[in-house]
C-alpha cells in the first residue's frame, strides 16, 4: 500500500501539472472537413446585402456589400455542424478564439452566435427554434480575439420570439449544431472584407472539476482500501502460520525426496537429461555387468556445432543439444547409457553389443538425425566413432579408441560412421590419430 500511495501521489501531481500547462483540446471549425461552410447576405430577411466567399492560403475571405435597406443588415459565415439535431458538445470547452482581419468603413465589430438544439424547444425543420447564444465583440487590429464561453448570453429577442420559460432560458452549449459569425449590428454600409484564418474552441480533455473528482475518488478509494488490505494480509499471515505447523510434519519426507533428486542432478546433465561423467562412473560402479563382453562404445559429435552457435545463437544451440539427446535416447535400448561427454560430444555405452551391431545402431541413429525436423535450417548431421571393448582393454581404452574413430569420421568428411577394428585398423577411413582434445 505504501507503493500504491506513492504512485498515487506522483500521478496526482503529474495530472495537476499536465492539466495546468497542457491537456489542450482544440476544435477548429474553419478547417474541419465534416463541417459545411457557406456565406450569406441578408436577402432572405428582406435586405439587399450580398456576400461572397473566397478561399486561398488558409484564409476564408468574406466580401460583403453591406446595404442598410433593413433595420439589421448583415453578412455572415455559416458553419453547419449538423442538420439532424445531433450536434457538438461544447459544454466542456472554456473559450473560443477568432483569428480575423477586418477591413471596411466604420466600426469593426462581429457577432458570434452558437445555436444549441434542445428537444424541449427545437425542431429539425426550423433552425430558428434552436437556442441562440450570442456575443458581439470588437475585432482587434492585430492578433486574435479570445472570448471566454461563460460570457455568452441567450439572445433576448429569441427568448421573446419563442416565449421560452425562464427556467429554460439559460445558456446551453451541449448540442451546438450551427455557428454563425456575422457583421455587427451598427456597422456602416459599404464594402467590408473579412479574412478569417481560424475559429477555434479551446478546452481541456478533462475539465478541472471532473479531474478533481476523479483524484478525490482515487484517494478515498485508497484510504478505504488500506485497512481492508491490511486486514486481509493479517488473515493471510494467520493462515500461513497454521499451515506451517502442518508443513513441519512433511519436512523429513520432502528432504528425503530432495536428497534423491540431488543425487540425480549430480549424475545428470541439466540441459539434455543425459548422464554426465559422474553419472557414468556411478552406473559402472553400481552395475559392473555393463562391461561384460561383448560391449561397445559409440562416440558421437554434432557436426559444425560452433557454426550453429555463431549463426543462430546459444539458445538455438541449446535447443539443438536437447533435441539431439532426445533423438538418440529414442533410438537406443533402455539398457544402453547415453552420456554427455562435453559440449556437443556424447557417448553411448552399449552392453551386450558387438562392434558390428553398434555400427548398425549408429547408422540408424545417423539416418534418423538426417530425417528429423530441427529448430534451425538446414538440419544437423553427426559423426560417429565406434570401438569394441577387448579383453585387454579397460573402459578408458575403449573410449579413447572410439574418440579416435570419431576423429577419423570427422576427417573423412563428417556425417558418417567409422569403426575402430583394432589398434592399426579403422573402417571405413584410416586417418592419423589425434589427441582427445582435438577440435571437432
Amino acid at each position: 500500500m505504501r507503493h500504491v500511495t506513492g504512485m498515487l501521489m506522483a500521478v496526482t501531481i503529474g495530472l495537476l501539472i499536465w492539466h495546468h500547462y497542457g491537456m489542450e483540446r482544440v476544435i477548429d471549425l474553419s478547417h474541419r472537413n465534416n463541417v459545411m461552410l457557406e456565406v450569406q447576405g441578408d436577402v432572405s430577411s428582406g435586405g439587399s446585402s450580398v456576400a461572397t466567399l473566397e478561399r486561398g492560403d488558409g484564409v476564408l475571405r468574406l466580401r460583403c456589400r453591406l446595404m442598410r435597406t433593413i433595420d439589421w443588415p448583415s453578412c455572415k459565415y455559416l458553419f453547419v455542424i449538423s442538420q439532424t439535431g445531433k450536434g457538438m458538445d461544447l459544454s466542456e470547452f472554456d473559450s473560443v478564439s477568432v483569428d480575423v482581419h477586418y477591413r471596411g468603413p466604420g466600426r469593426h465589430a462581429l457577432r458570434l452566435m452558437l445555436m444549441n438544439f434542445e428537444p424541449e424547444v427545437s425542431t429539425v425543420s426550423d433552425w430558428m427554434s434552436q437556442k441562440i447564444n450570442e456575443l458581439e465583440f470588437e475585432v482587434p487590429d492585430r492578433g486574435v480575439a479570445g472570448i471566454p464561453l461563460n460570457v455568452f448570453h441567450t439572445a433576448t429577442w429569441w427568448i421573446d420570439y419563442k416565449r421560452v420559460p425562464l427556467a429554460a432560458s439559460g445558456v446551453r452549449m451541449d448540442n451546438v449544431t450551427r455557428v454563425e459569425l456575422m457583421t455587427g449590428a451598427a456597422n456602416q454600409a459599404g464594402e467590408h472584407i473579412i479574412d478569417l484564418r481560424s475559429l477555434r474552441f479551446h478546452g481541456k480533455w478533462i475539465s478541472q472539476g471532473r479531474l478533481y473528482m476523479l483524484l478525490m475518488g482515487a484517494w478515498i478509494l485508497c484510504a478505504v482500501s488500506w485497512p481492508l488490505v491490511a486486514s486481509l494480509q493479517l488473515r493471510r499471515q494467520l493462515r500461513h502460520s497454521s499451515k506451517r505447523l502442518n508443513l513441519l510434519s512433511e519436512v523429513n519426507r520432502a528432504l528425503q525426496l530432495e536428497a534423491r533428486e540431488l543425487v540425480e542432478q549430480v549424475n545428470t546433465d541439466p540441459l539434455t537429461g543425459a548422464l554426465n561423467r559422474q553419472g557414468l562412473r556411478a552406473a559402472l560402479m553400481s552395475t559392473p555387468a555393463i562391461l561384460a563382453a561383448p560391449m561397445s562404445v559409440v562416440f558421437t559429435d554434432i557436426d559444425h556445432f560452433k557454426h550453429i552457435n555463431d549463426q543462430h545463437g546459444h539458445d538455438a544451440g541449446d535447443a539443438v543439444l536437447r533435441q539431439f539427446a532426445a533423438e538418440i535416447t529414442a533410438g537406443i535400448r533402455s539398457s544402453d547409457k547415453l552420456v554427455r561427454w562435453g559440449g556437443e560430444e556424447f557417448l553411448i555405452i552399449c552392453s551386450g553389443t558387438s562392434a558390428e551391431q553398434a555400427r548398425v545402431l549408429a547408422e540408424k541413429l545417423r539416418a534418423g538425425l538426417n530425417n528429423a525436423r530441427w529448430p534451425i535450417q538446414p538440419g544437423i548431421t553427426a559423426s560417429f566413432g565406434i570401438a569394441e571393448l577387448t579383453p585387454n582393454d579397460d573402459i578408458g581404452d575403449a573410449i579413447k579408441r572410439a574418440d579416435e574413430a570419431l576423429y577419423a569420421a570427422k576427417d573423412a568428411g563428417r556425417d558418417r560412421v567409422v569403426v575402430d577394428l583394432g589398434w592399426d585398423d579403422m573402417a571405413p577411413a584410416d586417418k592419423p590419430r589425434a589427441p582427445l582434445s582435438a577440435p571437432r
